[in-house]
């Protein structure tokens, strides 16, 4: 008998023993309907799931309707919802009479509620179809029992597998191939930025290898500077594998600053290393320049290594850049740590990162590495002095990784930028600028917001990508003297 801790609270292991008392019982008849309703709001209840607990959501999983239904016009959840009620009612006027707890369905909602009642039987005979009598055995059986009973809802879902998602507010949706919702998932408001900051906001697939799909949801709750964003891994039922807080839970110092660990998901990439499935992150600062690329274990969600860059990533692509068999990370980043615009700036990665031999420093090298260093290849591009007279990041709008070169094309102010080609170890090819780019200096210069007009040696210069040994500062001053301009 499950034991009641204090009056008006019900232990879980309570909860379970009612909830197989009445899967036990004849309480819903041959009707399937009931039976996988009661099932699917006492799981999600058990799981802690309440807040999943809608009538729509009703509607799709336990009465097949489509992502369409309209409760305004369909009122199946509400007439079936007041037959449980019924026959729960039922239920504890009869052969329920003595259970130490009693599972109500109040009236406007869905959502269960366990209380503890008196054991003393109510007046009244039982409804016929309770005459048969209940045994319920040891614990043991009661709960085989509850887990038998809830898989029948299940059952009928068995073939829903995710295909597809979409967002409705901070619902996440998670449908099949034919559109009928699997899942769904409630979360607190997101960020505001989320729709533009976040690329890869969910992926559906086998991640770990298991022969089942998963579902990866990267999390950025509003005001992620206090909370800070996570990485979310739910199996195909929907129940949450495992959750990975980006950046870990302690602050992270670089030189003299240290920065709280509020990071916000932008890139997914799974892979494969030694034959064990991994997941590739990148997650960015709400405020300051750390970015943190993390790799994990795809199983567990477990860090295994991570490397630290100086300014935001946006893109990430993995390409087999040195020929041996196993893909690398190349990625276009703004490197701006502190004040100013900074640089934008392209690294490479190995997978594991501790692969790649550390590149010496000279002695008195002015270009230390800002967040310990890591790459197997580095390089800064130009910042052009029109984006410096706006005020305007010079990140990379269009950024391809193709056999033999890299394309990374940096923004101007009003549309256009400078497209350059390297190769993969991050020579320049080749590189040419929008059409507006001449008329545009040549404005801001008659505006005056520019001091000199384009010449030949600054179109030049603005073709010269320098390579370091590691990710430098981007707005140190030393690096005025690479650029003629």
């Amino acid at each position: 008998m499950a034991v009641i801790e204090r009056a008006g609270e019900v232990t879980p292991e309570a909860m379970r023993e009612a909830v197989a008392r009445v899967l036990a019982s004849t309480a819903f008849g041959k009707s399937k309907r009931l039976w996988r309703f009661f099932g699917y709001v006492v799981e999600k209840t058990l799981a802690g799931e309440s807040d999943d607990i809608k009538e729509y959501s009703i509607a799709l999983a336990v009465f097949d309707r489509d992502p369409s239904f309209n409760p305004a016009t369909d009122t199946i959840v509400r007439v079936e919802a007041g037959r449980l009620r019924n026959r729960l009612a039922a239920y504890y006027h009869g052969p329920g009479s003595h259970d130490p707890v009693v599972i109500d369905l109040p009236c406007g909602g869905y959502v269960p509620v366990f209380r503890p009642r008196d054991v003393e039987r109510p007046a009244g005979p039982a409804p016929s179809f309770f005459r048969r009598a209940v045994s319920y055995g040891n614990v043991g059986v009661v709960l085989a029992v509850l887990v038998a009973g809830v898989l029948l809802w299940r059952a009928s879902t068995v073939s829903r597998v995710p295909h597809a998602w979409t967002l409705d507010g901070s619902t996440l949706r998670v449908v099949d191939i034919a559109g009928r919702l699997c899942w769904e998932k409630h979360f607190p408001p997101f960020d505001g930025n989320f729709p533009v900051l976040v690329t890869d906001k969910t992926l559906i697939g086998d991640i770990d290898q298991d022969g089942q799909v998963e579902v990866l949801f990267n999390l950025v709750p509003t005001g992620g500077g206090a909370t800070g964003g996570s990485l979310l891994c739910f199996d195909q039922s929907g129940r949450r594998r495992w959750e990975y807080r980006y950046g870990g839970a302690a602050a992270r110092r670089f030189g003299t600053r240290s920065f709280d660990p509020s990071y916000r998901g932008r890139l997914i990439r799974p892979l494969r290393l030694g034959g064990r499935p991994m997941l590739l992150t990148v997650a960015n600062h709400y405020l300051w320049y750390p970015s943190q690329v993390a790799l994990l274990d795809a199983v567990t969600g477990r860090l295994v290594e991570e490397y630290w860059h100086p300014g935001s990533i946006y893109n990430g692509v993995l390409h087999d850049v040195d020929g041996d068999g196993k893909d690398e990370l190349v990625f276009g980043a703004i490197n701006n740590p502190g004040d100013g615009l900074g640089h934008p700036g392209v690294g490479i990665l190995k997978i594991p990162f501790s692969q790649a031999p550390p590149l010496p420093l000279a002695p008195g090298d002015p270009f230390p590495p800002v967040t310990g260093g890591g790459e197997s290849a580095y390089a800064l591009f130009p910042l052009p002095d029109v984006n410096t007279a706006v005020g305007m990041l010079p990140v990379f709008v269009n950024f391809k990784v193709e056999a033999g070169r890299i394309t990374a094309e940096t923004s101007l102010p009003e549309n256009g930028g400078v497209v350059y080609y390297l190769d993969f170890r991050l020579n320049v090819l080749d590189y040419r600028f929008s059409d507006n780019f001449k008329s545009l200096h040549q404005r801001l210069f008659v505006q005056h917001l520019l001091d000199h007009p384009l010449s030949d040696e600054e179109t030049r210069s603005l073709g010269k990508v320098v390579t370091f040994a590691a990710a430098p500062d981007g707005n140190s001053p030393e690096l005025n003297r690479l650029w003629g301009f």
